[in-house]
């Protein structure tokens, strides 16, 4: 989940780049990570009017344009304390700089500030209700909070203005996920592949929806894409592996757990499905193997173990 969390910050904030014109071709490709901890802490100290914080040209005499400039470099550094510091400036002086007020909602909601990162970006959308960059971030304010309804919601009102956005699709797909609901998590994201057949997490989502149908067959189809375009991606072999074992292709499975993880865990996860399957002995072997690969690995293998060789014996007796 982590993973998934990751990218759809990272599709937030490359909207943002795009829309600051002066800096996105300095950013192109750039690779978004979350904030830690320490820097959360300073956004929070940064964004509370009472206790502002001295960063680099901070306290100088700056002009709006220059000030821009330096959170623009600053957000390319990923240095999101410093940067919010300057485009809070920025606003103060010229509370009508939308554009900079929905950077500063994405830097809150990559800080995880959903509260304030929405009052930021239902401020903009106020002014310019077209800006629909800043619809999708209150959408991703609930679905990072749980609210799925609030966050269905909202993306289902992003689809009614621009049917053929793929990141609202694949954001109200995850919410529909999430609430164990996918044959909707299909009905919203299929679309979206064809639109944009390169995408590695909307295909592992709209895998994973059918592998929840159990339609493994369905699942392989779009998982298959994912694994082409990225064969290292945990994610996609992970439930590569869980749709070839529902098909009981036990040796291309385990192939694929072992992309995802490491020995003991494919072990694990090819004798869960011989557990569910009947098969106990095959399924016990599997477990023990798991805990002789890494002893301290699983207490998971170990109840799974004990619950095969229970089964094993009701079947002898």
């Amino acid at each position: 989940m982590q993973s998934a969390v990751r990218f759809r910050l990272s599709l937030v904030l490359v909207a943002l780049l795009v829309l600051t014109g002066n800096c996105s071709k300095k950013t192109e490709g750039m690779k978004v990570e979350p904030i830690s901890m320490k820097e959360a802490v300073k956004l929070q100290e940064a964004y509370d009017p009472v206790t502002p914080k001295p960063y680099p040209g901070a306290e100088q005499q700056l002009s709006p344009e220059r000030r821009e400039a330096l959170g623009d470099l600053l957000l390319e550094r990923r240095q999101y304390d410093g940067s919010l510091v300057h485009y809070l400036q920025v606003l103060k002086e010229n509370p009508e700089r939308h554009d900079i007020r929905y950077k500063v909602g994405v830097i809150l909601l990559l800080a995880g500030q959903y509260q304030a990162a929405r009052q930021e970006l239902n401020t903009v959308l106020a002014a310019k209700p077209q800006m629909i960059e800043a619809k999708e971030g209150v959408g991703l304010s609930f679905l990072e909070e749980k609210r799925y309804p609030e966050a269905i919601r909202t993306f289902q009102e992003v689809l009614s203005q621009d049917r053929s956005r793929v990141k609202p699709r694949y954001l109200l797909g995850i919410a529909y996920l999430s609430q164990e609901n996918p044959r909707e998590a299909i009905r919203v994201m299929e679309p979206a592949v064809s639109l944009d057949r390169k995408n590695v997490a909307l295909l592992a989502a709209v895998g994973q929806a059918h592998l929840k149908l159990k339609d493994y067959h369905r699942a392989l189809l779009y998982l298959k894409q994912g694994h082409s375009l990225d064969p290292k991606d945990k994610k996609i072999n992970l439930n590569l592996g869980m749709a070839l074992a529902g098909l009981k292709r036990y040796d291309e499975a385990f192939d694929a757990f072992l992309r995802s993880g490491d020995e003991a865990q494919a072990f694990n996860n090819i004798g869960v499905h011989y557990y569910l399957e009947g098969r106990y002995e095959d399924a016990a072997k599997c477990f023990q193997k798991a805990l002789d690969l890494r002893p301290v690995f699983y207490e998971e293998a170990k109840g799974n173990l004990d619950r095969a060789l229970e089964k094993l014996q009701e079947t002898r007796k």
